[in-house]
C-alpha cells in the first residue's frame, strides 16, 4: 500500500507492507509520549581505563546539542565524547556515552536542565557509532478511534501480515529530521560538490514546523543573501547556523569553511542521510515491483561499493540516475 503521507514520500518511505486500516490517533502530544532506551551488551569487567562510561538521560534534547551543552559546562572539547547513535529530540531517551580522560566527580555535579548523567564506570574502550544491539521504544498513542477490542484486532492482523511480508527496514524520520527534514538534501549537495547549495539548504530553507522567528530569519537570508544581516536576526538558540553565518561574514565565498563550523559528526550525518535516502528509494522500488524483501540483502551504496546483482542492481542504477 502506498503511503498517504507526504513526509514519507519525501524521505523515500513509499510503501506499507500491511493494508490494515489505521486506528487514527495522535502521536507525541507531549514529550513523554515517546521514550527510547538503548539496548547494549555490557561486556565491561573492570572499573578501569581512560574512558568514563555513563548513561545520559535527556528530555527534549537532541544528542549533539546535549553533548555540546555538557562539553561547554565542563570546558572540554566535544571530541572527547563518544556515543553509539543519535536519539530523537522530542522524546525521553537513555543512551550510553563515553568521555575520555575525566573523573566521574566532574560529571556527577553538573546541573543541566532535563539532562541526567549516571551509572558511571571506567573502561579501556570508547563508545563508537553502532556500539549497541538496538533500541527499545515506548510509544503512547492518544485519541484513537474505536474500542480497545477493535484496536487489538487491527494490531493482531497487522502483525500477521508483517510476519509474512516482513518489515521494510527503512531509515526513519530520525535520520532526516522531522522539524526540518532536509539533512539528506544538504548531504546530496555536499556529495555533488555544490557547497554553496549545501550551505544555503542548511541555513536558508524554512519549514512550516519551525518557530516563527526561525522561519523569518531563514526567509530573510533566502531573499537577501546578506550574511551579516542574517546573523543579526537568527535566534541565539540556532548556534550551528550562527557559527556558519559568522564564518560567512568574514569570508563570504568560503562555503567549505562555513560547513567546517559544523561538528564533524554532524557533517558525516548529513552525507549518511543522503546515503540512507537512496537506500529507502531502492527498498521502495523493490517493494513496488513485488520483490520479496525478506529474501534480499539491500545494501548501503557508497563510493567503493558495486551494484547488486539481478533486479536490485537495476533498481539501484535507476535510483542513482534519478537522484543525479
Amino acid at each position: 500500500m502506498i503511503s498517504p503521507f507526504e513526509l514519507d514520500r519525501l524521505l523515500g518511505l513509499n510503501y506499507f507492507i500491511s493494508n490494515t486500516p489505521g486506528v487514527k490517533g495522535k502521536l507525541r502530544q507531549v514529550v513523554d509520549d515517546f521514550s527510547v532506551d538503548e539496548v547494549f551488551e555490557d561486556s565491561r569487567q573492570d572499573d578501569e581505563g581512560e574512558y568514563l562510561h555513563l548513561i545520559m538521560e535527556k528530555r527534549n534534547w537532541d544528542t549533539m546539542r546535549a553533548v555540546g551543552n555538557i562539553s561547554r559546562a565542563l570546558h572540554i572539547s566535544r571530541k572527547r565524547f563518544g556515543y553509539a547513535g543519535t536519539k530523537d529530540k522530542r522524546a525521553v531517551t537513555k543512551q550510553r556515552m563515553s568521555v575520555w580522560n575525566i573523573e566521574k566527580e566532574n560529571l556527577g555535579v553538573l546541573n543541566l536542565k532535563d539532562i541526567k548523567l549516571y551509572n558511571f564506570i571506567r573502561s579501556d574502550e570508547r563508545v563508537n557509532l553502532g556500539d549497541l544491539l538496538g533500541n527499545k521504544f515506548k510509544i503512547t498513542i492518544r485519541k484513537t478511534e474505536g474500542d480497545i477490542s477493535h484496536i487489538k484486532e487491527v494490531m493482531q492482523e497487522t502483525v500477521s501480515q508483517l510476519s509474512l511480508g516482513g518489515v521494510p527496514n527503512y531509515f526513519g524520520y530520525q535520520r532526516f529530521g522531522t522539524v526540518r527534514p532536509n539533512t539528506h538534501l544538504v548531504g546530496k549537495k555536499i556529495i555533488q560538490g555544490d557547497l554553496d547549495g549545501a550551505v544555503m539548504q542548511y541555513l536558508a530553507r524554512p519549514y512550516p514546523g519551525e518557530r516563527e522567528d526561525a522561519r523569518d530569519a531563514r526567509e530573510t537570508l533566502s531573499e537577501t543573501g546578506d550574511f551579516k544581516k542574517a546573523l543579526e536576526v537568527y535566534p541565539g538558540r540556532l548556534n550551528y547556523e550562527r557559527n556558519m553565518l559568522d564564518a560567512l561574514v568574514k569570508n563570504p565565498r568560503d562555503f567549505a569553511g562555513a560547513l567546517r563550523r559544523l561538528p564533524k559528526k554532524l557533517r558525516k550525518m548529513l552525507v549518511h542521510a543522503c546515503q540512507s535516502h537512496i537506500f529507502n528509494e531502492v527498498l521502495s522500488g523493490a517493494i513496488a515491483e513485488g520483490i520479496n524483501i525478506r529474501n534480499e540483502n539491500i545494501k548501503l551504496l557508497g563510493y567503493k561499493s558495486g551494484f547488486s546483482q539481478d533486479e536490485i542492481g537495476r533498481i539501484e542504477k535507476e535510483v542513482l540516475e534519478r537522484e543525479g
